[in-house]
């Protein structure tokens, strides 16, 4: 049920939000609107409001919603509001009210991600881990805690960033890096001409062999009377080192403690209040169940282990947050369009396209892990409905925008003899992405 609302609410705003900006702009230009329906079918509700008696009514299907105008081709006119009707409009008055549909869709991801800067979010930070062996990263240098601060020239905040700024940089041969070691900051070049975004190819991190330090290991829970209880242990410690060595994962940590021996092992720790202390804790060896119905004998300091995420706050001020807005838009138009570049030329596989099942999981999941997240997802997917509607395909805003833009050349609408061929043509097309979205989306659901 989470998911199902979740992905109706997703639809219901972004399409009506699109035909929003069909309505505004078309009433900008004085054509008359008949109707503005919030879904689809039957009409549960009506009522006609305005001077123009605009029907505005909610129909039984809520995927989404329409816009009816004033036009010749759908009816008579009256003689006297013929100058109100969409095609008697000058081709830049079309334009800009079948253009305005997916420039809301931008806009609207524009505020969603604004709105988000502005209410301040957490963030895992941009710190590496050890590379991954014989990879650019390994080849460069880049040691376990460097910082990301900066991916071609633009400045890096969290993980979310540096994901968005190295995808939309993705196909570029040479891309500056800079990170922060010691205070000090150094550059290295990274070649993403090679870098696949398949759905099942690794991770775009791990193909250049980045990897990321997402937090010290902390002790969740501290046995008493245990060794480590006995050393001055508390539940909440953040282990930053052991032995003088820093940046140790999980199992790493684990595994120096149960082979330290009667020597014990120095951990410095962190506690919740920031202090850093040193202790000297010596395992004790214990029997214990090995969890096959049998036991074993083990060194253990009686504790449970965790990993203490490194979260950063971001958040940023009214101009701030606009700008931010606009350049994760920008960042994630720029992906998408690489993106279909790369599948036309058959660099990359059609499977990465997701059809409505994948969204409605997505809108679910998203939606049970918070607001931000949930919003993050609508701004994402309002992104994508508009630059899928500018594509120059026949019965989409891109389509009839093309169509427009012959008209300026050839100083005369098109025909409607080619309208319609034109139409029937975009009509396959759509129905073939749609079948290979659904066609993808069902073979997700057998893996």
């Amino acid at each position: 049920m989470v998911t199902l609302l979740a992905f109706l609410v997703a639809l219901g705003v972004l399409i009506t939000f699109h035909e929003l900006g069909h309505y505004w702009v078309a009433r900008l230009c004085g054509v008359k609107i008949k109707t503005f329906s919030f879904g689809f079918g039957p009409k549960l509700w009506s009522k006609r409001l305005g001077p123009d008696q605009t029907e505005w009514c909610i129909s039984a299907l809520p995927l989404g919603g329409y816009v009816a105008m004033l036009d010749e081709r759908e009816g008579e006119v009256d003689p006297a509001e013929r100058h109100r009707a969409f095609n008697t409009q000058s081709v830049f008055k079309r334009i800009a009210i079948v253009a305005a549909g997916p420039i809301a869709n931008l806009l609207l991801a524009v505020f969603l991600f604004a709105f988000m800067a502005w209410m301040g979010q957490p963030e895992i930070a941009p710190v590496m881990s050890q590379p991954v062996a014989h990879s650019q990263a390994a080849a460069h240098g880049i040691k376990h805690l460097d910082k990301v601060v900066s991916v071609a020239g633009n400045d890096i905040e969290g993980l979310e960033d540096f994901s968005w700024t190295l995808l939309e940089n993705a196909g570029q041969s040479r891309v500056p890096i800079t990170f922060m070691r010691d205070g000090a900051r150094f550059t290295a070049d990274f070649d993403l001409s090679t870098l696949k975004l398949e759905e099942d190819a690794a991770s775009p991190f791990e193909q250049i062999g980045i990897r990321f330090h997402y937090g010290d290991p902390w002790f969740v829970d501290v046995e008493p009377g245990s060794a480590a209880d006995a050393a001055g242990v508390k539940a909440g410690d953040a282990v930053l080192a052991a032995d003088g060595i820093y940046g140790l994962s999980v199992q790493e940590l684990i595994t120096r403690i149960s082979t330290s021996g009667a020597n014990g092992v120095r951990l410095t720790l962190e506690d919740e209040k920031g202090y850093v202390r040193d202790v000297y804790v010596v395992a004790r060896v214990q029997t214990v169940d090995d969890g096959q119905g049998g036991q074993v004998t083990k060194p253990i300091i009686g504790v449970r282990v965790g990993i203490k995420p490194d979260i950063i706050w971001i958040k940023k001020g009214p101009i701030e947050g606009v700008v931010s807005g606009v350049d994760r838009m920008a960042s994630i138009t720029k992906t998408t369009y690489v993106a279909i570049k790369s599948m036309l030329v058959g660099e990359a596989s059609t499977k990465t396209i997701s059809g409505p099942i994948t969204i409605a999981d997505y809108a679910g999941k998203s939606a049970q892990m918070g607001w931000r997240v949930y919003l993050s997802f609508l701004a994402m997917i309002s992104v994508s409905l508009g630059l899928l509607n500018l594509l120059p395909i026949p019965l989409l805003d891109g389509g009839h925008l093309l169509y427009y833009l012959v008209e300026i050349v050839r100083g005369r609408p098109v025909s409607d003899k080619w309208m319609q061929a034109g139409q029937k043509l975009g009509l396959l097309i759509v129905l073939a992405l749609t079948a290979l979205a659904l066609t993808n989306d069902l073979l997700r659901l057998l893996e």
